[in-house]
């Protein structure tokens, strides 16, 4: 039986409001977003992917990103027309381009 989808806790409110906050035409990493949370929470970057994952269709979550400026396979193409329609900079690969597009999240 399916109960749903699962209770949102206070990290993955945490880091979903932050991805919320990403700048059209911009990214933030996994680890950008782990970074900052991290001294309220202690939790790295598999964390946060685990929470966008689970919950990111709630959000803009094509403004989160690997380190190396990509998604999952399943959610690459989606991704890209979202990153075209914002103008965010994408390398030859088609992959966002992190250093040009990075925006580093703040949790204070």
């Amino acid at each position: 039986m399916d109960d749903g989808p699962p209770e949102l806790t206070e990290y993955d409110d945490a880091v979903l409001s932050l991805v919320e906050q990403v700048p059209r035409g911009r990214v933030t990493t996994y680890g950008a977003i782990a970074d900052a949370l991290f001294d309220a929470y202690g939790y790295g970057p598999r964390f946060a992917a685990r929470v966008m994952s689970r919950h990111g269709a709630t959000v803009t979550w094509w403004r989160c990103v690997r380190s190396d400026g990509t998604l999952p396979d399943r959610l690459l193409d989606e991704a890209r027309q979202a990153w075209l329609e914002e103008g965010t900079p994408l390398r030859p690969t088609g992959a966002v381009d992190v250093r040009k597009a990075l925006w580093l999240p703040s949790a204070g």
